[in-house]
């Protein structure tokens, strides 16, 4: 469930703004809430479409092999999908992913951060591919949205926005 933030609900997450906050269900069984995990670094958050999309387990992938260099700087990792917990499991151990996997089904959060597809013939909630950087006092630091699924945020971007932050640049462009 979606709570309470400084940026409203129909606004997406831009970069310089306080992100909105949520909890969502994780893989593991447990809740997974934002404002829990400030304060202890930049946290990345990846918005994936789901298991079937052969571009987002690669991504993931990368994100798994990338992991050590994610965790020098500081970095925690969640990925976020509208698929349900169980899936996201099997999803994690195939892929043997050391972050939590979180489950929107409902699209609160993906609707939050302003990277639902909207194309017409969408019946079920589907995010395009995005990567936001939060820094630790829960400020947007950078945000990359891929309209094209296809496409996806550099690992070389990713790292380069939290050298940035680590540096403290008070804004991120990369």
């Amino acid at each position: 469930m979606l709570n309470p933030s400084p940026v409203p609900a129909q606004a997406d997450a831009a970069v310089g703004r306080a992100a909105p906050d949520f909890s969502l269900p994780d893989h593991r069984g447990g809740e997974f809430h934002l404002r829990d995990h400030l304060g202890r670094g930049p946290l990345l958050v990846v918005f994936y479409r789901g298991h079937w999309c052969p571009y987002c387990r690669r991504y993931l992938g990368k994100l798994r092999d990338h992991w050590p260099r994610l965790r020098e700087r500081g970095a925690q990792v969640v990925a976020i999908s509208p698929e349900p917990p169980a899936t996201s499991r099997v999803l994690a151990e195939q892929l043997s992913l050391p972050f939590p996997l979180l489950s929107d089904s409902q699209g609160r959060v993906i609707d939050a951060y302003g990277v639902r597809n909207g194309f017409r013939a969408a019946r079920a909630v589907l995010p395009h591919a995005a990567v936001y950087v939060i820094d630790a006092g829960g400020f947007v630091r950078f945000r990359g949205i891929d309209r094209n699924f296809k496409k996806r945020t550099t690992i070389r971007t990713i790292l380069a926005s939290l050298d940035a932050i680590a540096a403290g640049s008070t804004s991120v462009a990369v």
